[in-house]
């Protein structure tokens, strides 16, 4: 389906369609601009968030169906739920985007990005999203924006949800929270399956294939005030996902090849612990943080056991870090941190030798690497002024040290306008598979290092709320996977140019949230455009409430973009329209309906250059869902 550049842009101008009623300033109090608790609106650079009321009226099945609804993101996947999926972020590569949980590093980072349809909806009370650069306080990976994923927190009481939908897909979830011994205790047991469609229709070799997914996972935390200042907490999480995909390939004559049919499994099981003491004072707010994580992955045709695996990677993980925050003066407050870090692949991780055809050890023993970082922020602001200044210094065992920074202000001009610019620096380590992986692993890879700039106008009119800026993404030896070599390559110099236009507002009952992304990006050694990066990239948002309906529905629209770095696989734009609706027919029940891609859009997020297949994205379906609250 083929949308013309007036048609987006009668989208992305929605808002000036709409006479605006007022709206509210955001005091929502965020953790992950500094580290600590700030609102939303004191954070230089722009960020969103999703409470768990909005996953709940979108009726979200997994993390990419939340993610995709934020400003300036695209989600590559391979196909429907439980295929791999990956997020970019205003146009960048998907492993410069730093992914958290709780505010910790997630786990498989060390082997790439993370794969978003892995973590489980049913554990996540809220998601704050950052966009820009914060390596400067969180080091490696936080290049184009930091995504918080957090489970804490919550209301009491209990929830029981089931739901079906298409493609044979079941559900079942139980949320509980209530105060145990002075403190509270929550708890989350969730379970999906689904039989699925074929994710990578190969015609003619794997016609009238099914690629489906189930998981489950489990969550227990527990907060207490030990005194009037101090108080602790503990989480321990879990998952276990069985995703089926394909492997499957047209053959080729001339070559003597046959064609390949081919249908594969992963199986996914991640465990965290996670222990938080932290203290807030009139002035001075601490926290120290320790987590524990270990990650399982095999993958294998589906005629073995997961047991008999020859492609298994096994992913260790600890985390340490002490966050602090002392306000000096009502204008003036410093923060500054230490965290420490150890990645391991363990030395029980095997892969394929499609020589012997036998499971063979990855590296010879674990490989391991630690990386220590300090940083330190001071923050100013006085009369809607702000101005904020980060330094970090990174030393990593295996790349040794990187220092970034960043310096940002926001000027009021008036009481509705204000001007926000920053620059700033960042880097990012390569992963263990960039390196080592059999077969395509480069170990002569650099670290990517970036400078990022931005430059904002932001403020209120006719009672919108609106941000219109620019940024700019220079990148040095930026990591991209090379088809011709088969491996990943550092490619020289990459720059992308944007523009961001957003406006909030409500119009009697419905509340409106347009966004529109225009990138230009270019790989300076060969004069292509980056791999993934949309020209152009537009998502509407809206919400109605009256009495105890509740409607919602997402309007994504993303622009043709290449599918290969060497440009020479084109993917066409797309818009998808998803709708969901919720009526409580009592004060604890309710019932819940959601329709995805409503107008069947045919489209592809990845390319597929090597099996002669694609990898569609899902097409029109339907769930229901009850919810009861005991």
């Amino acid at each position: 389906m083929k949308y013309s550049a007036v048609s987006v842009a009668l989208f992305a101008a929605a808002p000036l369609m709409f006479p605006a009623h007022a709206t509210e300033v955001d005091e929502t109090l965020i953790v992950t601009g500094d580290r600590l608790a700030q609102t939303q609106d004191s954070v230089l650079a722009p960020v969103a968030v999703i409470d768990r009321a909005t996953i709940d009226a979108i009726q979200a099945k997994s993390l990419t169906d939340l993610l995709r609804i934020l400003p300036n993101v695209d989600v590559n996947q391979y196909g429907g739920r439980g295929q791999s999926a990956t997020v970019t972020v205003r146009g960048a590569t998907s492993a410069q985007t730093l992914v958290l949980i709780d505010g910790m590093r997630s786990t498989t980072s060390a082997l790439g990005p993370l794969n978003i349809n892995a973590f489980p909806v049913a554990q996540i009370e809220r998601i704050e999203f950052i966009r820009g650069a914060r390596a400067s306080v969180y080091g490696s990976e936080a290049v184009s924006g930091v995504i918080n994923i957090i489970t804490r927190d919550g209301a009491d009481g209990t929830t029981l949800t089931a739901g079906a939908g298409s493609f044979d897909q079941v559900e079942a979830s139980v949320r509980h929270q209530s105060q145990l011994a002075g403190g509270t205790l929550k708890a989350v047991l969730a379970y999906e399956d689904e039989e699925g469609y074929n994710v990578h229709p190969v015609p003619g070799v794997n016609d009238g294939d099914k690629h489906g997914f189930s998981g489950k996972s489990a969550l227990l935390s527990y907060q207490r005030a030990v005194t009037e200042r101090l108080s602790l907490y503990g989480a321990a999480r879990w998952f276990q996902n069985e995703s089926q995909y394909d492997n499957s390939s047209v053959g080729n004559p001339e070559w003597g090849m046959p064609d390949v049919r081919e249908r594969k499994e992963n199986r996914l099981e991640n465990l965290d612990y996670q222990l938080e003491a932290r203290y807030q004072g009139e002035r001075w707010h601490s926290s120290v943080q320790a987590q524990y994580s270990d990650s399982e992955s095999q993958d294998f045709v589906d005629t073995l056991s997961y047991k008999d695996s020859p492609d298994f990677s096994h992913l260790r993980q600890y985390n340490l870090a002490w966050v602090n925050k002392l306000q000096l003066s009502d204008a003036i407050a410093v923060g500054a941190g230490v965290d420490w870090r150890d990645e391991q692949l363990r030395g029980d991780s095997t892969y394929l030798d499609w020589n012997t055809g036998q499971a063979t050890p990855f590296a010879d023993g674990t490989l391991s690497r630690d990386n220590t970082g300090a940083y330190a922020l001071l923050r100013v602001e006085e009369g809607g002024h702000q101005f904020e200044a980060s330094v970090r210094t990174d030393d990593n065992e295996q790349f040794g040290r990187h220092n970034t920074w960043q310096v940002g202000g926001r000027i009021a001009a008036t009481d509705y306008l204000a001007v926000v610019a920053s620059v700033g620096s960042a880097f990012r380590a390569p992963t263990f598979y960039d390196l080592y992986f059999p077969g395509s692993g480069n170990p002569d890879l650099r670290p990517e290092t970036a400078e990022h700039y931005e430059l904002a106008l932001e403020g209120a009119a006719a009672k919108v709320d609106w941000r219109l800026g620019w940024y700019r993404q220079d990148a040095v030896d930026l990591i991209q996977f090379d088809a011709l070599t088969y491996r990943p390559v550092n490619i020289g110099e990459a720059v992308i140019d944007g523009i961001e236009a957003e406006a909030a507002f409500d119009t009697g009952p419905v509340r409106h949230e347009v966004s529109y992304g225009w990138r230009d990006s270019e790989d300076r050694s060969t004069g292509n455009e980056l791999a993934a990066s949309a020209r152009h990239n537009a998502k509407w948002n809206l919400s109605y409430d009256w009495q105890a309906l509740n409607v919602s529905a997402n309007l994504l629209y993303r622009g043709s973009r290449w599918g290969d770095a060497a440009n020479t696989v084109k993917l066409d734009p797309y818009f998808l329209v998803n709708l969901a609706a919720s009526y409580n027919l009592t004060e604890a029940l309710v019932v819940r309906l959601r329709v995805e891609n409503l107008l069947d859009e045919e489209y592809i997020t990845i390319a597929d250059t090597f099996s002669g297949g694609s990898y569609p994205g899902q097409g029109r379906s339907v769930y229901a869902q009850v919810a009861y609250r005991l």
